[in-house]
């Protein structure tokens, strides 16, 4: 089994064990997060999904204000990604995204690829990544070097958690500890 194929069917089986803790919220929660909203809450990490979690220059341009801007519906990322955007506010019933993520669905060649630069599907001009797991979740997201290029408050540059292998891309994240939607908070840094 290649490393590839080993982390894909780790993440699989992280999801399955994920998934269940998720459907033991409340029904206000699973309904906020279908249409868009944010559920704010506080979780195991100490602070609420959305608060600020890593310092910023204030001067460098933010990298998410089309790919990552504020939705709550997919109508808000239309005029900004086109009409086939989507508005996340959650990854696989594991991680909320704070004040909603705008992107787009797009197309992973295979399972053991996480990502693909220059994803024609994302932007034909290229600069945006495809990212994620075939079969599971993908979306495009622009890479980053820095935190300061996530203008957006509870935001920071970093690996994709659970897919990313060393040396991957890195792109403008939740903290995947105080944004944990599982009841029991099992997501790792």
């Amino acid at each position: 089994m290649t490393r590839v194929s080993a982390l894909i069917s780790c993440l699989a089986l992280g999801l399955l064990c994920f998934v269940p803790a998720c459907d033991g919220g409340d029904a206000q929660d699973e309904e906020t997060t279908s249409t868009g909203g944010e559920t704010g809450g506080e979780t195991d990490g100490g602070q609420a999904c959305g608060t600020e979690w890593v310092e910023k220059d204030g001067t460098t341009p933010s990298i998410m204000d089309e790919w990552g801007a504020p939705c709550m519906q997919n109508s808000d990322c239309e005029p900004l990604l086109g009409a086939d955007a989507e508005c996340i506010t959650n990854i696989l019933g594991v991680y909320d995204l704070p004040g909603g993520f705008c992107s787009k669905f797009c197309e992973l060649p295979d399972t053991m690829t996480t990502f693909v630069h220059d994803a024609p599907d994302c932007d034909p001009n290229g600069g945006v990544t495809c990212v994620g797991a075939k079969g599971l979740f993908t979306s495009c997201i622009i890479e980053c070097e820095s935190d300061d290029q996530c203008g957006r408050e509870g935001y920071g540059c970093r690996t994709m958690p659970t897919l990313a292998s060393e040396g991957d891309p890195t792109f403008c994240l939740m903290n995947t500890t105080d944004c944990c939607a599982t009841d029991s908070g099992e997501c790792a840094p």
